[in-house]
């Protein structure tokens, strides 16, 4: 594509892992309605799991998650105990015992907090949820702070058969800019004894954008991590908003590749990956030809969730920990994001809720249109709308800001059937923005990342 097109739309957009996005949460919606909406949780379909750590040893200076150093046993101790808290007082206020399809961790770094405590946790989770026996159970991992025997107790005794590394660039320098010093050999190593533990499911990340970064330099990258054999990629453009984390001002604008050179650097792991047989599932994500999310995508069974792209059915998320979103019956739920908030709440024998939007019949029409065109890159509004008992008419004005994309070339629209073309994918954000009923671009106030 005409890099001055890519260029042209590269506005500030969310990444619609929600809708709506958690921009509209406020705290309106609080315990009290939170408890509500659990009881509207049933047994009829089952539900997935997030646990949350917000802890890490060392910090990330391009990191945008939830997270803070933290190296004291006894603060991990107590945070533990609290999560294990929160999660009996969640099941009281559901309305059955549901079956568990999924689990995922993340953070920060989950094992942080060491394998025995992750157990207990898991081990609550149990108590109150009935796992399915093909359940998935997803950690993100640090090579850095992992150790072999560390991944033998996850992948044996907790069950772990997915994960997830943040390898971002096997590059020295870029490492060093960034605070994350990672060799090669140390990503190789915690892979193989992944491998050996039975992981049949492994993400690598990988990031552009980063300060440094050179075209040819982070196309080597992009080979060596196709190299250590990831069922799935992730390619994600670091975000630097210093003015939302603090610690990102320790790295210089004066360091990061311009827009164009961002451009560059993405194209340059799109072709390496395209050439290893890596599909281009959409937006960031990268999976093996003829793998499970492939063939998800192929037959419209692929979903998007705060993970990102998912072959996850589950319509309820139930989520646990500081900062953590639930995604109810009935809208979004969203803990307290500073760990000590968190741990207060919890401690004061409440809920960890913090802010949250409940779910109109709009919300609903919408979420599914920029599902589906996330996940197929492609919607028939007239269908869709059926569904919903609304008329498509309704959406007038909706396809008729798909113009500019049309003209582009990177839109097409034929009566109500709207695709994304191939050229237009990574801008598909902007096709959905099209159709978000809340999206108002404040060049002063940014409150997502760029499209590229």
């Amino acid at each position: 594509m005409d890099s001055a097109i890519l260029l042209k739309y590269d506005q500030r957009v969310p990444r619609y892992t929600s809708y709506p996005t958690a921009v509209q949460f406020t705290d309106t919606i609080g315990a009290e309605q939170h408890a509500a909406w659990l009881g509207e949780v049933g047994r009829d379909e089952p539900v997935s799991l997030y646990v949350h750590v917000p802890f890490c040893e060392v910090l990330c200076w391009y990191c945008g998650c939830n997270t803070q150093v933290g190296r004291h046993q006894n603060t991990f101790e107590n945070y533990t105990n609290l999560v294990c808290d929160e999660i009996d007082r969640v099941a009281a206020n559901l309305g059955a015992r549901p079956q568990a399809a999924a689990v995922h961790w993340g953070g920060g770094t989950p094992s942080s907090i060491g394998p025995a405590r992750m157990m207990r946790i898991m081990a609550k989770l149990r108590q109150h949820f009935d796992f399915l026996p093909d359940a998935e159970i997803a950690v993100e991992m640090d090579p850095r702070v992992i150790s072999a025997e560390d991944i033998v107790t996850l992948t044996g005794d907790m069950g772990v058969n997915r994960t997830s590394i943040g390898v971002q660039d096997f590059d020295a320098d870029v490492q060093k800019a960034v605070n994350r010093v990672q060799p090669y050999e140390m990503v190789a190593d915690a892979i193989t004894n992944l491998r050996a533990g039975g992981i049949r499911d492994l993400n690598l990340d990988l990031m552009y954008g980063l300060p440094f970064q050179q075209q040819s330099q982070f196309g080597t990258s992009a080979d060596l991590a196709v190299g250590l054999g990831p069922e799935r990629m992730t390619l994600f453009g670091y975000a630097h908003v210093p003015w939302m984390f603090s610690h990102m001002k320790l790295i210089k604008d004066g360091d990061l590749p311009d827009a164009e050179a961002r451009l560059n650097l993405f194209n340059e792991a799109l072709e390496r990956l395209a050439a290893a047989d890596y599909v281009h599932i959409g937006l960031d994500h990268f999976s093996k030809a003829g793998s499970e999310m492939d063939i998800a995508q192929q037959e419209g069974r692929l979903h998007r969730n705060f993970q990102g792209y998912t072959t996850d059915t589950a319509k309820t998320l139930l989520a646990f920990g500081a900062s953590a979103i639930s995604t109810l019956p009935s809208g979004f739920i969203q803990n307290k994001s500073a760990a000590r908030d968190y741990m207060k709440a919890i401690k004061d024998g409440g809920l960890g809720t913090n802010r949250g939007v409940g779910l109109t019949a709009q919300d609903r029409l919408r979420a599914d249109i920029i599902e589906r065109l996330m996940c197929d890159f492609k919607i028939d509004l007239g269908e869709i709308c059926e569904q919903h008992k609304v008329r498509v008419e309704d959406l007038t004005d909706e396809v008729a800001r798909l113009k500019p994309l049309i003209a582009d070339d990177l839109v097409s629209v034929d009566g109500w059937q709207v695709n994304v073309l191939p050229r237009g994918r990574m801008l598909v954000r902007m096709a959905c923005a099209a159709f978000d009923e809340y999206h108002a671009p404040d060049p002063d106030k940014p409150a997502h990342a760029r499209a590229i």
